[in-house]
């Protein structure tokens, strides 16, 4: 799903204190190297082989799911996210509760619409 592809490697680029600004950047160069055959991961054996897609979709639609999802976290990183019940990345309903909002557990628990 490219809203985990997206929240992942987000994470992890924040992790490694990179700018979520910068972040977003790399995240959505790489996605689109998935999308036109350009990215190679490698598989159990080692062996080097084309980064299968995180979803079914042609370049487009994957690119504005993938830019929905990165202004969502972007927002959030600028603190102009409310915590009380926001509705999950890529979905229109809202969970009960309040969102647990600190650091990269909060991203994550945010993107994915968990609550504390």
């Amino acid at each position: 799903m490219i809203a985990d592809f997206v929240i992942d490697k987000m994470s992890a680029y924040i992790a490694g204190e990179t700018k979520p600004e910068t972040a977003a950047g790399f995240t959505s160069g790489e996605l689109a190297a998935i999308y036109k055959g350009d990215h190679y991961s490698r598989d159990a054996s080692g062996a080097l082989r084309i980064t299968p897609l995180p979803e079914a979709l042609d370049i487009d639609e994957a690119m504005t799911k993938a830019d929905a999802v990165l202004a969502e976290i972007l927002r959030y990183f600028a603190g102009k996210m409310a915590t009380k019940n926001p509705a999950p990345i890529g979905t229109d309903t809202k969970p009960s509760g309040t969102v647990k909002k600190s650091g990269l557990e909060g991203l994550k628990n945010y993107a994915r619409g968990n609550t504390v």
